[in-house]
């Protein structure tokens, strides 16, 4: 029986829906705008905000397990995306959910859905930076920390929820794992609907061919109402798209009939926080070491050798 993950997005955290905002409106420009979220809503003015700009020369790099990801590579046995007035998320229903461990999270996850967030051009969109650098698009996998039983107790707990995030870059050519979503967006150009698309490619396709290197800080959701719950894992390389698939994005509509471009929080505070780098595992640091030295003491023998 294929697990669906639709009642699991019924709180729909990520949506302008969110029942933890109580309906209370929201949007990124006017007197709703990202400045005002503080005092529209109070978790939005906290200390552990999300986004940050991540400055490479001040993290502190940590030794963890490669991250293990279970059923990643299943194609879903259904995908649906929404225009949900903000966004483009895209769920769907698997065989078996989806779950990433290890790579320093402190227990399992399991997916829940995946959005989007873009510039109205390629010079801006992302929400993270790194040194100061914007992607044109950010994409955020959304997991909830399986030991909680569900999402609605996953985003009352400060660990509750894990997401990545992978930065998208331009590229000459489409993304082939991108295609079937943009195909469905001509479906949805209105805010509210919904459309069914084409199945074809797994989660793992919507990550970076290298997960060893990325970015971690506890944070929060960046948009309304910015719970601090989320554990965030930024890769440090990115996925591709084309021009035309981006403009396929900027092509939807908001409850205003507005385009909906530039749907990102700016970066907040750090405030006393610590940005974490992932390096070598310690066991791969010691064998490359012990390798290390065995080749020193085989080379010195065999200088010794020569002289005698």
């Amino acid at each position: 029986m294929a697990l669906s993950f639709v009642l699991v997005l019924a709180l729909a955290i990520f949506a302008e829906e969110s029942l933890a905002s109580g309906g209370t409106q929201w949007g990124y420009t006017g007197e709703h705008g990202t400045a005002h979220w503080g005092s529209i809503f109070r978790s939005c003015s906290g200390q552990r905000q999300s986004p940050i700009n991540i400055e490479t020369s001040n993290v502190k790099t940590e030794y963890w397990r490669p991250f293990t990801l279970k059923n990643y590579d299943q194609p879903p046995t259904r995908m649906r995306i929404k225009n949900n007035g903000h966004s483009a998320q895209v769920e769907m229903d698997a065989q078996a959910a989806p779950r990433v461990r290890d790579g320093g999270l402190k227990g399992e996850y399991i997916f829940a859905q995946f959005h989007f967030h873009w510039g109205h051009d390629s010079s801006l969109g992302s929400e993270h930076t790194i040194d100061g650098v914007r992607y044109p698009m950010e994409l955020h996998l959304v997991h909830y920390k399986g030991a909680y039983g569900s999402l609605a107790e996953a985003v009352k707990k400060s660990d509750g929820l894990a997401v990545l995030g992978v930065m998208l870059e331009v590229s000459n050519s489409d993304n082939p794992a991108l295609t079937p979503l943009v195909t469905a967006l001509r479906n949805i150009t209105d805010s509210g609907m919904f459309a069914e698309v084409d199945a074809r490619h797994p989660l793992r396709a919507f990550l970076p061919r290298n997960l060893d290197t990325f970015y971690r800080y506890s944070g929060s959701l960046t948009t309304p109402t910015c719970n601090e719950v989320v554990t965030w894992t930024v890769f440090a390389d990115a996925i591709t798209i084309s021009e035309k698939q981006l403009n396929a994005f900027r092509a939807l509509m908001n409850d205003r009939n507005q385009p909906i471009v530039n749907n990102f929080r700016p970066p907040q505070p750090l405030n006393n926080r610590k940005v974490m780098v992932s390096a070598k595992s310690d066991a791969d640091s010691a064998a490359m070491k012990k390798v290390g030295l065995t080749l020193y003491f085989m080379t010195s023998m065999a200088v010794l050798m020569m002289n005698m």
